[in-house]
């Protein structure tokens, strides 16, 4: 195989562009030497780099070809230098730690006030442990990023002395580089070895083995770090195809679905729209709940891939191996039962494909009793297939999160920690899905076929629901969400006696009252409240969630700025500006989603007759706007989870130490920019970077 496709093929996909620019070296190479007609260029070459100079510049020569190597060689080893140091200072705070834990002295910076010492200590005894294996896997990612362009070097300057019949490259160039990169220095990464070695082994859970620090993790029940392969991980590109065959098959038949839906029906005159749309209340929690789980394993996608880390900041037990794959592969396949059966419901009602049974009792010919088995059977397979047992996802996993939910719901009795807070405010974006849970409970109970009576109250109300569920169970389940997140603020006002609690409280009252006044007849009033409450909301989701202001925001600032020389990470020392982990326009965007989509969740509180009377344009639109909200509330988890990172805006955190991820995504180097600073091209220097080279992690 040709090195060039060698290093491709061991190249780490994130890296990708860091990496000594063989490719283009070797073909400004093959270029001089196609032009050379002596052995040895004495000078500047006359002629043009294979056309690529612009008439009127002078050529691209041997001596540039020579001064780029060593600017990529020099850079790439700034590049280990960074990282190596990077290491060595979390190995440091990492020991700080250790000892605290040994010494027994949980100091306020470790210990959570509202937590239980044992577990919290136990738990950060896990994470310090989970950190050394991150480092671990760190050192392994940067030996191998060295080793791979140390022989980079060689191969390319052994080719220059082939191509131009010369004995510089190799017997100056090379030996001179690799002293000044350092790159044949193995013992710096030895030394890394043989510390994380020795902190693996002073941790309680190793029982202090002779063991490195993956044998440490395996012991403590944390898994391993993830193989730090040559290539890409066969599994991981294999469930990455997989996904995205699923999501274009889903898509087509959703379109097959929406074509079948505008197709004429068999016997126009026995087909009642009515009729037809009665079970979608059933069919729309269950396609919510799929929603959720879809954005479930985004936002873990999404925290993963930016180096945010979300298990540690919503406090997951170390050892839970839940990855966004696993949310994946569950809906993929409830979506799959679902687009089955709710495709076969349409087929079955429209064309008549099975024979009606009693039909005579329901609302007209086509009435029948089989056809509420179809969401009956849907809404069994959803919950076999959320409570089916896991190697991944255990039972102590969803039990924990029932006892978020419970506590929650019981606040102000219990303190507040943000995973709750997060529960808290995720069940407020669910009130359209669980308004249409009575709704479907009203539907399955009700009498099958579906009688005339049940029709007619679905096209009034929609549902099949009597007056008193409307005027009692819906508003106070719409209302339930809102009534727990502003228990949990006067929790956190009475723990921290914080005035920002109150006017989180505030927020929390003004949703409570569109819901209770959409239950009048004032339309001034709702369009008044509904208002002061979307600019509330957005204006907290922004300015307090989200932490962005004048400066994140307006051009000229560098609130992306990443950490690359071991600086605490939440200042800037450039600019003192928050470090973000995504670009400015990234911000921007959300805020204008954030905006819209706050704007059509007022509709979500509201009953949607004050809204239109047709059913068809009523369906719709509340699928619509329940699907809206749940996606808005993702993007919304993301930037939120960021910021709390980034700085524990909420003070949920007394631990202030987050591990995160080595050389996670960094900004791609563009390698074909290096050439253009070749002899007569006249740009500016390109500073190149590594976004968080030297973090695993930080110490605020």
């Amino acid at each position: 195989m040709k090195f060039g496709k060698q290093l491709e093929e061991y190249e780490l996909p994130e890296w990708k562009g860091y990496y000594l620019p063989y490719k283009l070296l070797k073909r400004k190479l093959e270029d001089l030497s196609a032009r050379t007609d002596t052995p040895r260029s004495q000078g500047s070459h006359s002629g043009r780099v294979g056309g690529s100079a612009l008439e009127g510049e002078e050529a691209y020569t041997e001596a540039d070809w020579l001064r780029t190597v060593e600017e990529e060689a020099m850079r790439i080893g700034d590049f280990v230098d960074r990282g190596i140091h990077g290491l060595e200072q979390q190995l440091k705070d990492l020991e700080k730690m250790i000892e605290g834990l040994q010494s027994g002295r949980h100091i306020e910076e470790s210990i959570d006030e509202n937590a239980p010492t044992d577990e919290e200590a136990s738990f950060l005894e896990l994470r310090v442990l989970q950190a050394v294996g991150r480092v671990s896997e760190g050192v392994q990612r940067l030996r191998l990023f060295a080793e791979l362009n140390h022989a980079a070097l060689y191969k390319i300057l052994k080719k220059h002395d082939k191509q131009l019949v010369s004995k510089e490259g190799l017997s100056e160039a090379f030996p001179r580089l690799v002293k000044a990169t350092r790159l044949n220095e193995t013992g710096r990464f030895d030394a890394l070895d043989r510390d994380l070695k020795k902190l693996s082994s002073a941790s309680s859970k190793t029982e202090d083995i002779d063991a490195s620090p993956e044998v440490a993790r395996l012991i403590a029940g944390l898994g391993r770090t993830g193989v730090v392969g040559l290539t890409v991980q066969p599994a991981s590109h294999r469930s990455e195809l997989v996904l995205s065959f699923f999501l274009g098959s889903s898509v087509a038949l959703f379109l097959a679905i929406g074509v079948l839906l505008c197709l004429p029906e068999k016997s126009p005159k026995t087909f009642s729209e009515a009729y037809f749309l009665t079970p979608i209340p059933v069919f729309r929690v269950v396609f919510s709940f799929l929603l959720i789980l879809w954005c479930m394993g985004a936002v873990a996608k999404i925290c993963d891939q930016s180096d945010v880390n979300h298990m540690f900041i919503l406090n997951v037990d170390p050892r839970c191996r839940v990855t966004p794959e696993f949310f994946f592969a569950r809906a993929a396949t409830l979506t799959t039962l679902w687009i089955l059966i709710f495709g076969m419901y349409v087929v079955d009602y429209k064309w008549k494909i099975l024979p009606t049974v009693w039909a005579r009792e329901g609302y007209n010919k086509r009435a029948s009793f089989h056809f509420v088995l179809y969401p009956v059977l849907l809404l069994l397979l959803t919950i076999v297939g959320s409570l089916a047992p896991s190697t991944i996802c255990r039972q102590r996993y969803k039990l924990a999160v029932l006892r978020s939910v419970k506590r929650t719901a019981l606040a102000p009795l219990f303190a507040v920690d943000f995973a709750d807070n997060m529960v808290g405010d995720v069940m407020t974006s669910i009130a359209k899905p669980l308004e249409d849970v009575p709704a479907a409970v009203c539907y399955l109970l009700s009498h099958h076929p579906q009688e005339e009576e049940l029709v007619e109250r679905f096209v009034t109300s929609g549902d099949t629901c009597s007056d008193t569920t409307h005027r009692w169970v819906v508003p106070l389940l719409a209302g339930m969400p809102f009534f727990f997140r502003a228990g949990q603020c006067v929790r956190r006002y009475r723990d921290t006696k914080e005035c920002r609690h109150l006017w989180n409280l505030g927020k929390y009252l003004c949703s409570l009252l569109v819901v209770i006044v959409s239950r009048m007849d004032n339309t001034a009033m709702l369009v008044s409240v509904s208002t002061v409450a979307t600019v509330y909301a957005f204006l907290w989701d922004v300015g307090l969630d989200w932490g962005l202001g004048a400066r994140e925001l307006m051009p000229g600032n560098s609130a992306e700025a990443r950490n690359v020389d071991g600086e605490s990470p939440k200042l800037s020392q450039k600019n003192g500006l928050r470090q973000r982990h995504f670009p400015r326009k990234v911000y921007w965007l959300c805020s204008l989603v954030d905006l819209v989509a706050r704007s059509t969740w007022v509709f979500t509180l509201m009953p949607t007759s004050l809204v239109t009377g047709n059913i068809v344009i009523r369906v719709i639109l509340v699928s619509v706007m329940s699907s809206v909200e749940i996606v808005r509330r993702s993007m919304w988890a993301v930037l939120r989870i960021e910021y709390e990172q980034l700085s524990n805006a909420s003070g949920f955190r007394a631990l202030l130490w987050v591990p995160s991820k080595l050389n996670t995504a960094p900004e791609r180097r563009p390698s074909k920019a290096r050439f253009a600073q070749a002899k007569g091209w006249q740009l500016p220097a390109i500073d190149f970077l590594v976004r968080r080279s030297s973090e695993c992690c930080t110490l605020y």
